[in-house]
Order: C-alpha cells, then sequence, then structure tokens
C-alpha cells in the first residue's frame, strides 16, 4: 500500500491544532487509505489505541449511528483519559454530523479528521457553523510519479507506454491492483463514474432528469480545453431536442462540481468588467473517469493531456 507522503505529511503537521481537520476528494481517491495510514502514525507516536476512535460510515458497523446526536452520544461514550483522536470517514452519510462535530471540539480533549466526498463539507453554512475552524487537505487521484511506481507494467514496456496508460486509465488508486487487465479497469471505472453520480449528484440533489444529466456530462468530456457558458451549453442542447435553460446548465454544472468530478476554470481577464464574464473550461477530476464519459473507444490524447496538466497544477497548488 503506497505511502501518500505529501498528503500524510500535512496530516502530521497538523497534529494538536485546534481546527478540524478535513480530507476531501472524489470517491476512491484514496481518502479513506490515508485516514488509516494516518492512524498508524499516530500508534507508531505512542498513541494509545483505546484514545483513537476511528469511524467508516460507509460500513454496515456504523449504519445505527443515523444522526449528530447518535454520533454524538456514541464518541461520548467511548473516549477515554486524556487527549482522544476522532476519524470520521465518509462522515457525510450522518446527517447533521457537523453540529456533534462542533460539540464534541468544544466538550473534550480531542484532535478531530474527516473525510468526505462532496463540497458541502466545505460550503459557507458548515465553516460558518464551526467557526472558521477548518482546515482544508484536498486529496486527488494519484500522480504519475505515484501511478509507476504501484502499476504492474509488462516487461519491456518504455516510459512513453507507461505514460499513455496513465493518460488512458487515470490514476485512482484501485486500478493498480487489476493486473493490467483492461477489462477489468473499464468494468470499474464506469462503476465508480455511477457511484459518483447516484451518490454524490442525483442522490444528494434530488435530480429527476437524469438522461440530461449524462447528456451534460458526455458535453463536457467532448470539450475538454473549450471556452464555454452555460448558455452555449443549452444552446447545444436545445438544437439537439432537449428543453433546458442556461440557469438548469448551470445549476446541475455546480452539482457536479460539488462532486469533485469536474472542475471548472474561470476566464482570467485583467481588466474590470471582463471578470465578471461566465466563460470557463472544465476538466475532469481523474483522465480515466474523462476517457469513459467520452468513450474509450474514441480516446483522445490531446485532451487527456490537457486535462492531465490542469489536474496536476491544482495537485502543486500552482
Amino acid at each position: 500500500m503506497l505511502k501518500r507522503e505529501y498528503y500524510l505529511n500535512q496530516l502530521i503537521a497538523s497534529k494538536d491544532l485546534n481546527l478540524i481537520k478535513v480530507i476531501t476528494g472524489v470517491r476512491r481517491s484514496g481518502k479513506s487509505t490515508l485516514l488509516l495510514q494516518y492512524k498508524e502514525y499516530l500508534l507508531s507516536e505512542g498513541i494509545l489505541e483505546k484514545n483513537i476512535i476511528y469511524m467508516n460510515f460507509e460500513s454496515a458497523d456504523w449504519y445505527s449511528i443515523k444522526n449528530y446526536e447518535d454520533l454524538y452520544l456514541y464518541i461520548k461514550q467511548h473516549i477515554a483519559k486524556g487527549k482522544n483522536y476522532i476519524l470520521l470517514d465518509e462522515v457525510q452519510n450522518v446527517e447533521n454530523w457537523e453540529k456533534a462535530v462542533n460539540s464534541l471540539l468544544v466538550d473534550i480533549d480531542c484532535d478531530i479528521y474527516i473525510t468526505g466526498s462532496n463540497a458541502y463539507l466545505l460550503s459557507s453554512e458548515l465553516t460558518t457553523l464551526l467557526a472558521g475552524r477548518v482546515l482544508t487537505i484536498k486529496i486527488y487521484p494519484f500522480s504519475f510519479k505515484e501511478f509507476i511506481a504501484e502499476y504492474p507494467f509488462k516487461e519491456g514496456e518504455n516510459e512513453y507506454d507507461k505514460f499513455d496508460k496513465y493518460l488512458k486509465f487515470g490514476g485512482l488508486p484501485m486500478i493498480v491492483n487489476m493486473k493490467d487487465n483492461e477489462e477489468l479497469i473499464i468494468n470499474y471505472l464506469t462503476d465508480i463514474k455511477e457511484v459518483v453520480l447516484k451518490k454524490d449528484v442525483i442522490s444528494r440533489n434530488k435530480i429527476k432528469d437524469i438522461v440530461f444529466l449524462d447528456n451534460l456530462i458526455k458535453y463536457i468530456a467532448s470539450c475538454i480545453g473549450n471556452l464555454t457558458t452555460p448558455n452555449n451549453i443549452a444552446e447545444f442542447l436545445q438544437k439537439n431536442g432537449s428543453a433546458v435553460t442556461n440557469e438548469t446548465v448551470d445549476s446541475y454544472l455546480r452539482m457536479i462540481e460539488n462532486a469533485y468530478f469536474i472542475y471548472r476554470v474561470p476566464r482570467y481577464e485583467l481588466k474590470g468588467k471582463q471578470l465578471l464574464k461566465t466563460q470557463g473550461k472544465y476538466y475532469f477530476v481523474d483522465n480515466g473517469l474523462k476517457n469513459i464519459v467520452a468513450g474509450l473507444s474514441s480516446y483522445d490524447s490531446g485532451s487527456s493531456l490537457e486535462n492531465l496538466i490542469y489536474i496536476e497544477l491544482l495537485r502543486r497548488r500552482i
């Protein structure tokens, strides 16, 4: 299991700060693994197991915890003497979880770490409730350096072959365990796309027009690197038989962004009013997901390269 040193070191540096550490990113980008690696670090530093409360809310072990009251009561009943380290994985599955986290930070001697797969964790409502006591760590799929360190390449593959696989399949950590089996990788990426859209876009936002959502994502995948606006997208879709407004397009795009599935890059202008223009470009969080949406049979290395460069710039905080 690859240690993602860059992210792990951020958690280590933030240890015992009186802030809630929020680890965010698209589903299956490695948040849970990172949290478990941090738990191992705490144990290696002499923190006792009883002083670490780890809860993964995608596990059936925690289905009984439905809301903030359940969560707060459980943790209060299981705290040990001394400082407690509370690690809550995919915490958005607990209703109004932020109320419990806020109270725990006030009521007990603890250091809190949470992960989640949608941007609600960083919403203005949340940061207001937590009174600015939040430190965000954004995690992305594997970089090329991480990918080549873990992927089981065939003997004799050169640097260009390896890079082409990274462009094509992306860097979601699980694919390195699939023994370079393209069919398995495609099936996995397809499943992840469906899970992200169903859980973090459709279900969370109670979307009914799923066909429109699917067409919108396909359109974004087809025009990587092109300046566009919600109005332009609406006009294009209307020409193809979809009765949709630019307001609807804008709303759906924000929902997809909030699931960390795509990122919008606004057009940058130096002159005053130009900053108010809505033109921008869209990129996918991972090339594998982009190529699954666009269709791997029509895999485009050019758009994948531009997409990769943008995500790498985000990863490097440039």
